[in-house]
């Protein structure tokens, strides 16, 4: 029970900071969330790498032996057998070291649903950006939170405590086995911890699905405007030109200095990229399990941050070539 305590105290300390609801309090949720969600997953991994323990040994021993000669066509066919039922080592490795690897892990030995995979994974991209980088998405903070809580719940409505010895508790756990009639499971107190924890923060999908889509639109419609500076800094340009301006490649000189070349070449987006991007983010509406939601919404948001931070570089260079112009026309 203490394992699942130390869990269970994370939620309620996210729970209090999503009351308070300030984007410093917000932030530190999701670190929380996270890192809560990383701690269960390493523990359901351990408990399943476990259960291959013997037969993880067996075949390193018969692989010792057909390294020094020994090896036989028994020992030989134990060791096919067995690599199809085991996790080899560079697997665990990866599982140990990256989360992404975590969540595939254990959704193919069906631990965890498969439709939390993609937004867990993207969220934790989120709290990467916010623990590592310093970069907040202030816009979208308060509903990604609520939908890591959600989702983080799922998760530990999956978690066995694998040890329910009598053990003293605090009052967060204790909450939950209160009240309890009839015949109590205490393998069943994860989920209802899970379920009655989601209760009460809640996560009205109407105003998240409105808070993302509205984040989508207006960060294509500054990304539209970025571009059409572009464009309207250069005379000669064709329809179409200052996008391939923005996504020429650094150090691709031919194509900076000649637009013939600068047209010849392939880019990731073209115009219409920019109407489907519009389109796809206008449809979130229409979109009514949250799981399917927050996956588009990351799979739009992914597909387009290398271009707008593109644009927004063209932008700042042309404005930093207009000011230097401008400096120099003062000193005359």
């Amino acid at each position: 029970m203490k394992q699942l305590e130390l869990v269970i105290v994370q939620f309620e300390e996210v729970k209090r900071l999503i009351e308070v609801g300030r984007v410093p309090q917000l932030r530190l949720a999701f670190i929380l969330l996270d890192s809560a969600v990383e701690l269960i997953m390493h523990r359901q991994i351990q408990d399943a790498l476990a259960l291959e323990h013997w037969d993880f040994r067996a075949l390193e021993n018969y692989r010792r032996a057909e390294d020094d000669g020994r090896g036989n066509d028994w020992i030989r066919a134990e060791i096919k057998e067995l690599e199809g039922q085991v996790t080899s080592k560079g697997k665990r490795k990866k599982i140990n070291h990256s989360f992404p690897d975590k969540i595939d892990f254990l959704v193919e030995r069906g631990s965890l649903p498969n439709e939390v995979g993609p937004v867990l994974k993207r969220l934790h991209e989120y709290r990467n950006e916010t623990y590592h980088r310093d970069h907040h998405r202030l816009e979208v903070i308060r509903p990604a939170v609520l939908i890591y809580f959600d989702t983080a719940c799922a998760v530990l409505s999956t978690y066995s405590p694998g040890s329910v010895a009598d053990e003293d508790t605090g009052p967060e756990l204790d909450r939950f086995i209160e009240g309890f009639t009839g015949y109590y499971d205490p393998f069943d107190l994860p989920e209802r911890a899970a379920n009655q924890l989601r209760e009460e923060v809640g996560l009205d999908l109407d105003v998240v699905r409105d808070a993302l889509t509205e984040h989508l639109l207006g960060r294509l419609e500054e990304l539209e405007e970025n571009i059409r500076y572009v464009e309207g800094f250069f005379p000669d340009l064709l329809p179409g030109d200052a996008l391939r301006i923005i996504q020429v490649a650094e150090g691709d000189t031919e194509a900076i200095f000649n637009r013939d070349v600068m047209r010849s070449r392939t880019y990731p987006h073209d115009e219409g990229d920019l109407v489907t991007l519009r389109e796809r983010a206008a449809a979130l509406s229409g979109i009514t399990e949250k799981h399917a939601l927050f996956t588009e919404f990351a799979g739009i948001e992914t597909s387009f941050e290398e271009l707008e931070k593109q644009a927004t570089f063209a932008v700042e260079q042309i404005d930093d070539q207009m000011q230097m112009q401008l400096d120099a026309h003062r000193e005359k």
